[in-house]
């Protein structure tokens, strides 16, 4: 069946889209990443290349690899395209005959190529991130269209580039954000468009629109562009004239930006231009001014807008435990599930594509599952009947905002529930009547503890403007709230006892601080404790001290009891008898893999093992989750496993179990480095319970709970725990407080305050677990299922998830994906204006694009750019997740070295040569690459002609004969003129990536810079961001050189992180005295203190946490900013729901303001003190105007006497007579 896309937008420039195309037979017109030759235009449809005439017509498909092809270019003669596509296991730039044939791959570098355009002899331009040059800005390179050794341009950062006819005049731009989703941004990283001139180093900027100058193109003497300088603030096409440096405005679009626009070949015609505008494509003839949509019909079937079968298992959101522990209530893909323990079968209760359910409850008496739908346009709370024998019922009616979690009562009358304002609601099941009994002003109203028979709910909160949580009892029978700590300190997650007796919490009040070894400060790490606080006076502490006495027995009862009492000790005996794990292999094993150049890693690894010797379990560190399926060989006591991690490549593990231990090895699929992993199990914990006991209670049995509010506090008693982060706190069926231990030991504990010696024990793996109302039994997450077990023990069994096969119906799914986004952010962004966007106009004009979209990715970029209109820093989008179009991946080995080709002479044949070996300084002992290993006879200068025997082809780049080597070890042939075979064999280890060997290249090339230009004078300090690693890098560099007269910290291209509040104070310490010592040199205090001038460098490519940094350091008087103005994305993210196929889409929940009441830096940045413009053309030598200005300014301020003065130590005090001198009171 044919799809044939009829364009409804007008020819005529300067008129905007009122009505939107839809394609015939429900097909789809979504076409992207044009360019344009004089006969065709190529162009991205479906995820592939396709070719049609310029007038339009019956397209022809060109390229079609797994994953997404991106940025097609034809060649100047128009007989070949080249792309970004991904055929070999990356994404790398290829080479494909326009008339078919076989694609050619142009680079192998593991990096992202960016692709630009063809230069008019045959090479390709395109720009890259971790070649070379600064480590997070793309560089520009240039290579030849059959391939090659990339050469770099001399513009030390850059993209966008396009080269004139006669090879002289680059444009480009310094930077692009060409792919971030916010629009009409006028912040430090908008870019402007500079001339290089390749011959004579000359340089010019020729545009300085505050907004966005981007894409520049050449036709001729005419340079083109896309700006947002015009009245309608969308990207537009313009032109420059060289000449007179006049600036026009060619195309008027209102409605949607021009996106990804390309160029027809620069020859003696007219410059005509293709770009997509919304879904659709568009040809713009230069010389008539006119504006033309272009007519495709796709042939064949269009198979992605099909219903498909996708396992929602892939896409669990939301748990919760049955009452039995029999089955669990989920949602996944949208849909509502139940799923068996370890019997049966997944059961979809709802099938609602097109429609999302959420946060599942299945109420304590088993009969209900509460969970919010947006069916009616927005989330509400509906209930239905766990077995799914009924219709939906509806609860709420509000239409309001995104709710958020669901607690049932203990006998199942009544539902809280919280929305995203901070309200906790309570509805009574029978009636639907709703109460709003509590508000949280500091986020989502947190999870409440309900006592036995419902009267109360407690729950932590903040009080006034105190961060510290306080305990809050609410009395549903009077509708009272009490807040029952004093908030001295934080306390928080609430649980109370199933007898009425005991509240417990957990508290921050415990005090041993942590001392730096660098410079005496100090942190209070690991500060929560447990408490427990008797409900009411007359509850006594279990711990009361008592005597032990005698005790005697009359004559005539001694024979009775003799026998009664024998019975009792052999009871006593028999429960002395020792328990053991059921296999040797069931059971939690806390392990360690080391891994080359991270360290030590803590795992915990859960493994059952199954009939057949078949070995199911999960694996979670603090850094990934995954989950193992294997076999077990009971002779070899060797255990085979796989470990899938979402998102992330598969491990191959094999470990062999020696009784509690265990040992082995395991290796990614993606060749990163392989993994050494050993560990213990942990002890076994039995469990005493009698299965066959109903702990069950009626309603009528349950026992009013009475609370004596008055001194409450003051009964607290804390718990004889080791001190650490807690939370999660539930009270199981025996009593045992049950809770999540963070950190170091960490995992679900119990603690028995019956005990008269209690102490902590380990109730199994797992970062978070949910009870069932009667405390038997736990849920605990692992990975992407989840676990079923006794409460307090460890083992169980996973939840049955295979198979979860649902039909989707993919254009209803990407309607509800695009509304929920939009949803997502109208509801948790920080401003409730929505900086003063029309939101619901915002919606109306991007919906209406799913029609038109024929991929997953298509919908993707549809929210991306409705989420830009927000003109907002951090409002990402996240998509590689859900029904995109998967591609093979596979791994470089890399040696940490820059290469230059070395021409085949002699009897030597072709090779490439080793031109730099990169590595940091001297002392960067953990910024060594596999060439620097000692006794390797492979360095600087040598060449390679080989590995593993594949010849160094100049045709291709060095890269080449690495793929699939990373992390391997590789026998290299070099060249060597004194071996009789010319040559000789190294066998080196490659590494899977050089960045952090590029990275401290770049900074030591930096510092020593300064060394040289202040001699010595002047200290270097790079951050790169304020993440832990920007922090730990500042301190790094920081103690070895506060000594130095004078700093400049570098701040350029800071990616952002935490607030650096921290930053600031460990460069804002000043000097307050000194101590005199008798032998030694005279100690300035504080220690490690700088007290010299300093200045920052900022530019535009750093912001967020990156902009705070030098707003702080300017508002602290440290010193002058020094570059040009930063991002401008201050405001930040902390967490906001995800769409139901795995896709996210970043909400920025706070932003910044100041002081006198107005708003700051988000979306204009940081000005600086002194503008420093990075002049390419003052670059093109390795210079860096931006520092050596800052270096020149801190050697004016040492030479004015700024900074700290010497001190002279004083005579030593008289003190024969009476007192002290006059001078030292």
């Amino acid at each position: 069946m044919n799809i044939v896309s009829s364009i409804a937008f007008s020819f005529f420039v300067g008129t905007s889209a009122t009505t939107l195309p839809v394609a015939k037979d429900g097909g789809a017109s979504m076409y992207r990443f044009p360019d344009i030759s004089n006969e065709e235009i190529v162009f991205t449809y479906g995820n592939d290349l396709w070719r049609v005439p310029i007038e339009g017509g019956t397209a022809l498909p060109l390229a079609s690899p797994d994953g997404l092809e991106t940025i097609p270019r034809f060649s100047p003669d128009g007989d070949k395209v080249a792309f970004v596509g991904n055929y070999d296991g990356n994404r790398d730039i290829y080479v494909v005959p326009t008339k078919g044939g076989m694609p050619r791959r142009i680079t192998h570098h593991p990096t992202g190529e960016r692709l630009s355009d063809w230069t008019a002899d045959g090479e390709l331009l395109f720009s890259a991130r971790g070649m070379g040059g600064v480590p997070r800005a793309e560089r520009i390179y240039k290579v030849g269209g059959e391939g090659g050794l990339p050469e770099s341009l001399p513009m030390p950062y850059g993209a966008n580039a396009a080269i004139d006819r006669t090879g002289t005049w680059v444009a480009y731009t310094p930077n692009q954000r060409d792919g971030r989703t916010w629009k009409r941004y006028r912040g430090g990283m908008a870019s402007d468009i500079w001339l290089v001139n390749l011959e004579t180093g000359e340089s010019r900027r020729v545009t300085d629109w505050e907004g966005t100058d981007t894409m520049p193109m050449w036709h001729g003497d005419d340079l083109y562009y896309l700006s947002d300088a015009g009245d309608e603030h969308r990207l537009n096409l313009w032109r420059y004239d060289i000449d007179s440096g006049d600036h026009e405005q060619l195309t008027r679009f209102a409605n949607y930006d021009i996106k990804w626009p390309a160029i027809g070949p620069d020859d003696e015609g007219p410059a005509r231009f293709v770009f997509q505008n919304g879904a659709d494509l568009y040809v713009h003839n230069a010389r008539d001014r006119m504006t033309t949509p272009v007519e495709i019909e796709i042939p064949g079937a269009t198979a992605t807008l099909r219903p498909q079968m996708v396992d929602a298992s892939d896409y669990m959101q939301g748990w919760s435990i049955s009452p039995s522990g029999k089955r669990v209530a989920a949602t996944a893909r949208g849909d509502l599930w139940t799923l068996p323990a370890k019997n049966g079968s997944p059961r979809n209760l709802s099938r609602t594509s097109g429609v999302a359910e959420r946060s599942p409850s299945w109420s304590p008496d088993g009969k209900w599952i509460a969970y919010f739908s947006d069916e009616p346009g927005e989330y509400e709370l509906f209930v239905r009947r766990s077995d799914g024998r009924d219709e939906p019922r509806r609860l709420t009616d509000d239409m309001g905002v995104f709710k958020n979690a669901i607690h049932w009562g203990p006998d199942s009358s009544f539902i809280v529930y919280a929305d995203k304002t901070g309200d906790a609601h309570r509805v009574d099941l029978e009636s639907g009547e709703r109460t709003t009994f509590a508000h949280n002003d500091r986020g989502v109203f947190p999870k409440p503890s309900f006592t036995t028979d419902g009267r109360w709910a407690a729950w932590s909160g903040t009080v006034g403007d105190s961060g510290m949580g306080r305990i809050h009892l609410h009395d549903f029978d009077s509708g009272e709230t009490h807040v029952v700590t004093s908030g001295m300190f934080n306390d928080g997650s609430p649980a109370f006892d199933r007898d009425g007796d005991w509240l417990y919490f957990t508290s921050d009040r415990r005090f041993a601080p942590s001392y730096s070894s660098l410079d005496g400060t100090w942190i209070y790490d690991e500060s929560g404790m447990l408490v427990a606080v008797p409900l009411r006076e007359d509850v006594e502490s279990p711990w009361l001290e008592e005597s032990d006495e005698q005790e005697w027995k009359d004559e005539d009862a001694e024979e009775d009891d003799s026998e009664g009492d024998a019975d009792e000790e052999d009871a006593e005996d028999a429960g002395d008898e020792p328990e053991g794990h059921p296999d040797p292999v069931t059971g939690t094993w806390e392990c360690t893999a080391d891994i080359p150049q991270m360290g030590s890693i803590p795992m915990t690894i859960m493994l059952v093992l199954n009939d057949d010797d078949l070995v199911t379990g999960t694996v979670s560190t603090a850094m990934f989750a995954g989950d193992l399926v294997g076999s077990f060989d009971p002779e070899s006591k060797t255990l085979i496993l796989v470990m899938a991690i979402a998102n992330g490549p598969t491990v191959d593990i094999e470990l062999v179990i020696d009784g509690e231990t265990v040992s082995g090895a395991g290796q990614p699929d993606d060749g990163a480095p392989g993994a050494t992993i050993s560990g213990t199990r942990n002890a076994f914990v039995a469990d005493d319970r009698d299965e066959s006991a109903d702990g069950d209670k009626d309603a009528e049995d349950v026992e009013k709970v009475e609370i004596d509010l008055e001194g409450f506090e003051a009964r607290a008693m804390p718990l004889p725990v080791r001190p650490g982060g807690f939370r999660n706190l539930e009270v199981n069926d025996r009593g045992h407080l049950m809770y999540v231990r963070r950190g170091r030991d960490g995992g679900i504990k119990s603690f028995d305050l019956s005990d008269r010696n209690p102490s902590e024990k380990s109730a199994g793996s797992g970062g978070s677990f949910q009870m069932t109302p009667d405390g038997k039994k736990i849920l605990v997450p692992q990975g992407s299922g989840a676990v079923i077990r006794k409460a307090g023990s460890d083992g169980g069994d996973r939840v049955v998830t295979g198979p979860m096969l649902v039909s989707i119906d993919p254009r209803a799914e990407w309607r509800q994906l695009v509304t929920d986004a939009w949803r997502i952010h109208r509801d948790h962004f920080y401003d409730p204006g929505l900086h003063g966007v029309d939101w619901e106009a915002v919606l109306d004009t991007y919906l209406p694009l799913v029609d038109q979209a024929a991929t997953r990715e298509d919908v993707g970029h549809i929210i991306g750019e409705m989420i830009s209109e927000l003109n907002v820093g951090h409002a990402y989008y996240y998509g590689n997740t859900g029904d995109i179009e998967r591609a093979p991946s596979m791994n470089v080995g890399m040696l940490g070295v820059d290469w230059a080709p070395a021409p085949a002479e002699g009897d030597r044949p072709d090779g490439y040569r080793i031109a730099r070996v990169l590595g940091g300084g001297v002392w960067d002992v953990d910024a060594r690459g596999p060439l620097q290993e000692p006794g390797l006879d492979l360095g600087e200068g040598d060449i390679v002609l080989a590995v593993n025997g594949v010849d160094m082809d100049l045709s291709r780049d060095p890269y080449a004969p690495f793929v699939g080597t990373a992390g391997s070890t590789v026998v290299l042939t070099v060249a060597d003129d004194e071996s009789e075979t010319g040559t000789r064999d190294v066998v080196v280890k490659t590494i899977s990536g050089e960045g952090n060997l590029r990275y401290r290249d770049w900074i030591e090339n930096r510092r020593a810079m300064v060394e040289e230009m202040s001699d010595g004078k002047v200290g270097y300090i790079y951050v790169p961001n304020t993440g832990r690693d920007g922090q730990s890098d500042l301190v790094r560099q920081y103690h070895g050189q506060s000594h130095l007269p004078s700093l400049v910290i570098d701040e350029r291209w800071n990616g952002g992180g935490q607030i650096p509040d921290r930053f600031i104070e460990l460069l804002n310490r000043p000097v307050t005295n000194y101590w005199a010592t008798r032998d030694s040199k005279d100690w300035r205090w504080p220690r490690g203190v700088h007290a010299g001038p300093k200045a920052m460098l900022i530019n535009g490519l750093a912001g967020s946490g990156g902009d705070m940094f030098p707003w702080l350091f300017r508002h602290n008087d440290l010193g002058p900013l020094i570059g040009t103005r930063t991002w401008g994305g201050l405001v930040g993210i902390s967490g906001n729901p995800s769409l139901i196929d795995g896709g996210y889409t970043a909400v920025p929940t706070f932003g910044f303001y100041e002081k006198d009441g107005t708003w700051g830096i988000e979306g204009h940045g940081v000005d600086p003190d002194i503008e420093v413009i990075d002049d390419p053309g003052l670059m093109l030598d390795g210079g860096d105007p931006q520092l050596e200005t800052a270096v020149r300014v801190m050697l004016e301020a040492l030479a004015n006497g700024e900074g700290l003065q010497p001190t002279e130590r004083p005579a030593g005090p008289d003190r024969s007579g009476m007192g002290i001198a006059e001078e030292d009171k």
